[in-house]
């Protein structure tokens, strides 16, 4: 009798550990973004789409520049495959770029007055 409620219970507790599994993963690439510090800037990838956008958030004179990287996975370099320039007009600027499969892609975002560029988390379309 132990031995049967025993499996019972192992048997439901894998049903659901692989339902957390399911329900966690997430269906497509989610959103993500970075942003400059003190507010000069943000870059944002949006899924639907595949769209990039790139804000110039401060009128300092100073434009922003985002780019769009990714690994080649047959060398091991990280190459530029995108860029995208805001400032001196207003709204955002911005493209598309098909963001494929597994391939590993980050964007980076640097202010034209000078500082680091500020990288985002890796992303796959895949995730």
């Amino acid at each position: 009798m132990a031995k049967i409620m025993l499996r019972r219970g192992a048997l439901i507790g894998a049903v659901a550990a692989v339902m957390i599994v399911f329900t966690a993963a997430p269906a497509s690439a989610a959103n993500a973004g970075v942003e400059l510090p003190y507010d000069r800037g943000d870059m944002t990838f949006i899924d639907d789409g595949d769209r990039f956008r790139v804000c110039d958030t401060r009128a300092d004179g100073h434009g922003v520049t985002g780019y769009l990287r990714a690994l080649n996975h047959i060398t091991g370099e990280i190459v530029t495959l995108a860029s995208w320039d805001d400032g001196g007009d207003s709204g955002c600027d911005g493209g598309n770029f098909d963001v494929r499969g597994n391939t590993a892609h980050d964007m980076v975002l640097c202010w034209h007055g000078g500082g680091p560029c500020v990288v985002s988390r890796v992303f796959t379309e895949w995730e």
